[in-house]
């Protein structure tokens, strides 16, 4: 059986540092294929979360078996963090996160406004096949503002995804902002153990989960 996969992410959906064939996507096909199946990937990636809607509109969408939308990411983070942090940088990294949620309930935060905007739309484009679609949410950060803002998108997208009938994968019920589950000295980018975890908990999702959640998945031990 051939299926046509179409993959809608970001950077993040390859990460820098891993070999060839390790990131989840990878990971996911590999499991298709085991299952005997051909798999034909198209990639729109990586792709600001503001041209999606865009670009799925001119995309033969019918062509597909399967659509993976993975967004959000990179819109999701403070630009302004460290790549190496000292002592004195975590600590204002901390006081800037309990900052933005005090100003977040007295105000909305820009990007979680945006992600709201634009996922609205891009569910629009997609509603006539979201029976083929599943959404994925945007990954966990060890930088505290960026963590928070990918954890408040994730509750927006699962929100705004399960009222409109999609299925969500729920990325940060399976990898969280563990040291563990990333590249060594990095704080965004996930190793290739997560990737693989992601991947195979995807298929498992994709195989037999007919609900619009993924539930409190855990890391195999």
């Amino acid at each position: 059986m051939k299926i046509h996969l179409l993959v809608i992410a970001d950077s993040l959906h390859y990460d820098s540092g891993l070999n060839s064939r390790q990131s989840y996507i990878d990971q996911f096909v590999q499991q298709l294929e085991r299952g005997g199946q051909e798999v034909i990937v198209t990639y729109h990636a990586p792709m600001a979360i503001s041209t999606i809607a865009e670009v799925l509109q001119r995309v033969p969408l019918r062509r597909y078996d399967l659509i993976i939308l993975q967004i959000a990411n990179r819109h999701l983070r403070d630009s302004r963090l460290a790549l190496r942090p000292t002592a004195g940088t975590r600590f204002v990294e901390h006081v800037m996160a309990w900052k933005l949620r005090i100003q977040s309930v007295l105000s909305a935060i820009r990007p979680l406004n945006e992600v709201y905007a634009h996922l609205s739309l891009i569910l629009e484009t997609l509603r006539f096949h979201r029976s083929r679609v599943i959404l994925m949410t945007p990954f966990p950060h060890r930088e505290p503002v960026s963590g928070w803002l990918r954890r408040k998108g994730s509750a927006i997208l699962k929100s705004e995804g399960q009222h409109r009938g999609f299925r969500v994968f729920d990325v940060q019920a399976l990898v969280d902002s563990r040291e563990e589950f990333f590249s060594t000295g990095d704080r965004e980018r996930l190793n290739a153990i997560s990737h693989e975890l992601i991947g195979r908990r995807l298929y498992d999702f994709y195989r037999t989960e007919p609900s619009m959640t993924t539930g409190p998945l855990k890391q195999d031990t």
